[in-house]
């Protein structure tokens, strides 16, 4: 049973509003990485010193309160925490270290289990005991479809020239690859659906939002300037290495579908080249100019990570996705070395790895750092859509109210 604490919060001389706090969500969030949270006396610098916080609806002061309280809902249904891209300028300024940043990047994760379907993945994609198995389904089922193949039990693969699809054709790939997508899609929407139920319940929209439209447009170009990461000061020269991963990941993508597309175009009878791809093909090219990029990201983050505390703490829901990612392309790349000097037996078993980690990826989306840039771009759209930034929050009935236009 959830352990519960009631603390009296005095409104005025005359009012006071009853706080039911959930222990144990505080002890997870301790133990999660935000273990510095009991140092914070509010005194508001985390506030103040944000560069991106709203002046009518500011954070992360109010979610380091409902942490502290055991708020779960509050937390878990908090758009503040979405908005904050965890620069790092409010942990490097307090004068307590209790490290306001940290504590939001654990709530975002926490979020993420909570409104998850199913949570189980979500709460083993976040735990290192437990992710292991998330790696065994992709290696149990790539191998039962490789050796399910003609030639698959006895590796008749491994003679003559290396071409990866002679060990997992384009059809076996798909058979694979497309349910997991799906499930991944499917997954996806559920849990957003939930969360913005979620915010729609706690950030009512205002006449100050904009169209729908608009937000959305809005949020893609802020997304792809990076450009709140620029108004950062601790953390401000990360932005390039986020965006060389942003579009060396979507180059990737791009340059998969281009496979795809390239291999059924040819199989209808059109005139398509398919892979392996000379070194100058367009799509060679723009996979290996996506990969670099995606490569030289994951390497930058990764040092800082591990040599700077600007960039804050790191979880093992932040580290396994740029490890997994990373070791994506490091394999990617490996397997092309391993063919051009036809090394036949470590370039089909780098090639085997690199399609787990691919499917780790896809299919497990909604529950690693994918499914929290996905959360975050549904909470920008839904801010500017709701018009957060135009209010303040008030005490209303015994109640704090967001997205309630303060009374004069």
């Amino acid at each position: 049973m959830t352990e519960t604490m009631t603390q009296p919060v005095t409104e005025s001389a005359n009012e006071r509003v009853a706080i039911s706090g959930d222990l144990e969500f505080v002890e997870k969030l301790l133990g999660a990485g935000a273990a510095e949270l009991k140092y914070c006396y509010q005194c508001s610098t985390c506030t103040v010193v944000c560069p991106i916080t709203p002046d009518d609806s500011p954070f992360p002061r109010k979610e380091m309160i409902h942490a502290q309280f055991g708020l779960k809902e509050k937390l878990v249904s908090s758009l503040d925490a979405w908005l904050c891209i965890h620069c790092n300028d409010c942990s490097t300024h307090c004068p307590r270290s209790a490290k306001p940043a940290d504590v939001m990047n654990v709530i975002r994760s926490m979020s993420i289990v909570h409104f998850a379907r199913p949570a189980f993945l979500a709460t083993a994609a976040q735990t290192p005991s437990r992710i292991w198995m998330l790696f065994l389904i992709p290696m149990i089922i790539i191998a039962a479809v490789i050796l399910a193949l003609p030639g698959g039990s006895a590796f008749g693969f491994l003679g003559g020239t290396i071409v990866f699809s002679k060990m997992m054709p384009v059809p076996a790939i798909d058979v694979v690859f497309l349910p997991a997508i799906a499930f991944a899609i499917v997954t996806a929407v559920l849990s957003i659906m939930g969360f913005l139920r979620s915010l729609a319940a706690e950030y009512p929209r205002t006449e100050s939002g904009e169209s729908l439209p608009a937000a959305i447009m809005g949020t893609l170009l802020d997304v792809l300037s990076h450009r709140k990461f620029l108004e950062c000061t601790s953390n401000k020269s990360r932005a390039g290495a986020h965006a060389m991963v942003m579009y060396g990941f979507i180059g990737l993508v791009i340059t998969t579908t281009l496979v795809g597309i390239l291999y059924y175009m040819n199989q209808f009878g059109m005139d398509a080249q398919v892979s392996p791809y000379d070194f100058f093909h367009p799509v060679k090219v723009l996979g290996n100019v996506s990969g670099t990029l995606v490569f030289l990201g994951c390497s930058v983050m990764l040092a800082r990570r591990m040599s700077s505390g600007k960039s804050g703490k790191a979880t093992a829901f932040d580290w396994t996705f740029l490890w997994v990612l990373f070791m994506t392309v490091i394999t990617g790349f490996g397997s092309q070395v391993l063919r051009v000097f036809d090394l036949a037996i470590p370039a089909y078993g780098i090639y085997y790895v690199h399609l787990v980690l691919v499917f780790f990826l896809l299919a497990y989306m909604p529950y690693t750092k994918m499914g929290h840039i996905l959360f975050r771009v549904v909470a920008m759209i839904y801010a500017r859509w709701s018009g957060r930034a135009a209010v303040r929050p008030v005490i209303r009935d015994g109640q704090v109210k967001y997205n309630v236009r303060a009374e004069s």
